[in-house]
C-alpha cells in the first residue's frame, strides 16, 4: 500500500508544519480507546489546540493512544501538525483542525452550525407558539432568555407544545395524567420542570391539577346535602374558612343560607385575613390566580343556586385585570352585576410598587384592544401603562 505524501513546510528556526492536503471524506479505522479520546478532543470549538492540552484531555493513561490517534488524523487530512525540534527529534507542538465541523459530523457530534440552526428554529417555534397561545408568553420568554443548556430548552419547549395540545383538546386531569400524555410516563416530568411550569403557566386553568380542585369559602353561606334525611347544615361562618371539592357543587348539594354579596379575593393571605373580619351577609371566595374549569363550574353552580352580586379584588397588575375579567364573566353569564374593589390606583400607588416587566407590557397591549372592559379596569390599565408600576394586594388588604 502506498503511503500518502505529507507535505512539510519549514517555519521559524526549530519549527515546521506538516499536513496532507486532501479533502476530509472519512475517518480512519479507530480503536475504541482512540474514538473515546477523539470525542473528548472534539468537544472544544477551538480551531487550533496545544498538543500538551490535548494530552491532558486524553488523560495520563492514554498518552500512547493520543499519539497514534493524531498520526492517524494527520494521514487522513483531518489535522495539520505544528512541530518543534527538541532533543534531536520533531515533537508535536500545536494541532490544527483542517475542517473541524466536518470532523465533528464524521464523529457523530453536533457542530456549531447545527446548534445555531437548532437554536434559531427553536426560537421561531416558540415565538409562533406564544402568538397562537398568548397564555404561554411568560413561559416562552423564560425559555428564550434563561441560561439553560440547549437540551433543557428543547425539553421545555416540548412540554409547552404538549400543554398547548392538552388545552386544545380541553383535557382535564392531575399532573400525572399530563406527564403521561406529554412524555409517556407519570413521573417523566422532573420537580424542577414542574416548578418552572407552575411559575410561568396557569396549570390549574389549563386543567392540570396538582391535587383535587377545591373552592375555598368563608362567611355568610350555609350548605347542605340534598340527599341528607336530616338536612345537616354546614354553616361556613363558624369554621373560619373551608375548602370543598369542586365536584361536590352540583345535584347533591343545596344552599341553605344565601349571601347578599360575594367577595372574591385573589391573594391567599388576604383571603385568610379577611375571613376573620367579614361583615354579615358577605360570602368570601378565594379566587385562584387563573381559575380552573372545575372552579369556574362550581362557581357558576353556586351563583345559580344563590344569586347575588359580586365585588372582585385582584392584584393591581396586568394579570390581575385578566383574572378579574375571567371571574366577572361568571356573573355576566348569570346576568348579575359585579365590580372591582381595592384595585384603583389611589389605594396602592403610595405604597410598595414593582416595575412592569416585558410580559406585563404585552398583556397591557392586549388589554388596550379588549372590548367591553369595565371603566374601573380601563382606568387601572391606563395608570399601569403611564406609571410603569404594579403592586400586590397583600400589602394593604
Amino acid at each position: 500500500m502506498v503511503q500518502p505524501t505529507i507535505q512539510t513546510t519549514p517555519g521559524a528556526r526549530g519549527k515546521r508544519a506538516r499536513q496532507l492536503h486532501v479533502p476530509l471524506t472519512a475517518l480512519p479505522a479507530l480503536s475504541g480507546a482512540q474514538q473515546a479520546v477523539l470525542l473528548k478532543w472534539l468537544k472544544s470549538e477551538a480551531q487550533e489546540r496545544k498538543w500538551q492540552s490535548l494530552l491532558q484531555v486524553a488523560g495520563s493513561s492514554h498518552l500512547e493512544v493520543a499519539d497514534t490517534l493524531v498520526q492517524a488524523l494527520l494521514l487522513c487530512g483531518a489535522v495539520a501538525l505544528k512541530e518543534e525540534f527538541r532533543h534531536g527529534q520533531w515533537w508535536p507542538w500545536r494541532v490544527v483542525w483542517t475542517d473541524l465541523e466536518s470532523l465533528q459530523s464524521l464523529a457523530g457530534l453536533p457542530t456549531r452550525t447545527q446548534r445555531d440552526a437548532e437554536k434559531k428554529n427553536l426560537g421561531i417555534q416558540l415565538q409562533s407558539l406564544a402568538q397562537a397561545h398568548p397564555w404561554l408568553s411568560a413561559a416562552v420568554h423564560s425559555v428564550l432568555n434563561d441560561a439553560l443548556p440547549s437540551s433543557s430548552k428543547a425539553a421545555r419547549a416540548e412540554l409547552l407544545q404538549a400543554l398547548a395540545l392538552w388545552q386544545q383538546a380541553q383535557r382535564q386531569g392531575m399532573r400525572q395524567d399530563f406527564a403521561l400524555a406529554a412524555r409517556g410516563h407519570t413521573k417523566a416530568i422532573t420537580s424542577t420542570e414542574w416548578d418552572w411550569l407552575e411559575s410561568t403557566t396557569p396549570l390549574e386553568t389549563l386543567g392540570v391539577g396538582r391535587f383535587e380542585p377545591l373552592i375555598w369559602l368563608a362567611g355568610s353561606i350555609a350548605l347542605c346535602s340534598s340527599t341528607s334525611v336530616q338536612g345537616v347544615l354546614l354553616p361556613l361562618g363558624q369554621f373560619g374558612f373551608v375548602g370543598l371539592p369542586c365536584r361536590n357543587f352540583g345535584a347533591f348539594m343545596q344552599v341553605a343560607l344565601a349571601p347578599k354579596v360575594y367577595w372574591l379575593i385573589e391573594n391567599r393571605a388576604s383571603f385568610e385575613r379577611q375571613a376573620t373580619q367579614l361583615p354579615e351577609g358577605q360570602c368570601l371566595v378565594w379566587l385562584p390566580g387563573r381559575p380552573s374549569n372545575a372552579w369556574l363550574q362550581a362557581m357558576r353552580w353556586l351563583l345559580t343556586a344563590a344569586p347575588a352580586p359580586a365585588v372582585i379584588s385582584c392584584d393591581p397588575d396586568p394579570a390581575g385585570i385578566q383574572i378579574a375579567l375571567t371571574a366577572g364573566a361568571v356573573w355576566d353569564g348569570a346576568g348579575m352585576p359585579w365590580q372591582t374593589r381595592h384595585m384603583d390606583p389611589d389605594t396602592w400607588r403610595s405604597g410598595i410598587t414593582l416595575p412592569l416587566n416585558d410580559y406585563d407590557r404585552r398583556v397591557l397591549v392586549e388589554l388596550q384592544v379588549t372590548t367591553g372592559l369595565p371603566a374601573d379596569l380601563a382606568t387601572l390599565r391606563d395608570y399601569l401603562l403611564s406609571s410603569g408600576t404594579k403592586a400586590e394586594q397583600e400589602g394593604w388588604l
